[in-house]
């Protein structure tokens, strides 16, 4: 029994997994809803570059604005605050409303959007109660990594400074890299197998730490994936701004307005192609971890069981009897 289980963890079809990642999101394309609100709630997939010198100028205007009109910029700053925590709260949903349809679909089953919607919104606090205690386990490292280089940097020793710095980059970057696994593992630990965030977390490490290098291989081939998408679409980036730019420069010297109208339409189609794309690697990303996940837990599912049991007969110990 030890050997077939050694043999089990051995071999990971990662490009089985990778492909049939694919093929499930090609197949139910409603998953792509999922990536979307998902993308939507992540704020890092917007990424928009551009010239240094009109950055410049652009920020000596904003800081003017500010300044003559700060209470529109304070009621500004709360909205898009605002928004941007309600994006992040449907992105969790989203994520468990896809976690539990891919998994489904894994398993022959059929579903639906409104389906997965449905049950994602059981794991809300939970996911949400996750996300905070990682966000606040992170800011204090930050904190305890940052304060040394900090207390250097004041007491002019450079030199010092630049050393303990790249001493606590060397630390927070391996470690970065085990709370996201950590975290991954953790979430699908409470939406699978019912767990509590704490026994999540446990056992999410636990089989993290069973599975260390086809974790690491596996993440290093989804950022590969991701990297390779954005090379392939920077030809098409290109086309689009042979089109878009000089098409742009007839606009603004035929009419102001119609450069304005142009230049809206522009934008809204350069974010919407952005939010697209983000849709479809989101959905595929969270897609291959679940079959990442059903592949390696397969031996640590009766542990996973038996603490989601103990977890059910506590909850029932402490529910008060009826009258």
């Amino acid at each position: 029994m030890p050997e077939s289980n050694k043999s089990q963890k051995k071999s990971v079809p990662f490009i089985e997994i990778l492909k049939g990642a694919a093929r499930i999101i090609w197949q139910n394309r409603f998953l792509l809803w999922f990536g979307l609100l998902m993308a939507l709630g992540s704020p890092g997939s917007f990424n928009i570059g551009g010239n240094e010198k009109d950055f410049g100028n652009q920020g000596e205007k904003f800081r003017n604005f500010i300044e003559n009109h700060w209470q529109i910029a304070i009621t500004l700053a709360i909205i898009i605050f605002a928004i941007g925590i309600i994006l992040f709260l449907i992105s969790l949903v989203a994520k468990a409303g896809l976690v539990k349809s891919v998994n489904l679909i894994s398993q022959n089953k059929k579903t639906s959007f409104r389906d997965g919607w449905k049950s994602g919104k059981k794991y809300f606090g939970k996911l949400f109660g996750l996300s905070i205690l990682f966000f606040l386990v992170i800011f204090v490292l930050v904190i305890v990594l940052a304060v040394p280089v900090v207390y250097l940097i004041f007491a002019k020793s450079w030199a010092d400074a630049i050393l303990v710095g790249l001493f606590a980059i060397a630390i927070f970057i391996p470690l970065i890299f085990i709370f996201t696994l950590t975290k991954i593992f953790a979430e699908l630990y409470i939406i699978l197998s019912e767990l509590s965030i704490l026994n999540a977390i446990e056992t999410g490490y636990d089989l993290l730490l069973k599975n260390i290098g086809n974790s690491i291989i596996f993440a290093l081939l989804l950022f590969a994936v991701g990297l390779a998408a954005a090379i392939i679409l920077l030809p098409v980036a290109g086309i689009a701004l042979l089109i878009l730019v000089p098409t742009g420069i007839a606009f603004y010297y035929l009419s102001k307005i119609a450069f304005i109208i142009f230049l809206g339409f522009a934008i809204i189609f350069f974010l919407t192609v952005i939010l697209f794309v983000s849709s479809i690697f989101q959905s595929f990303r969270m897609t291959a971890w679940v079959l990442f996940f059903r592949e390696i837990a397969k031996v640590e599912k009766p542990k996973a069981e038996k603490i989601a049991e103990e977890e059910l007969k506590k909850s029932i110990a402490i529910t008060p009897e009826k009258a």
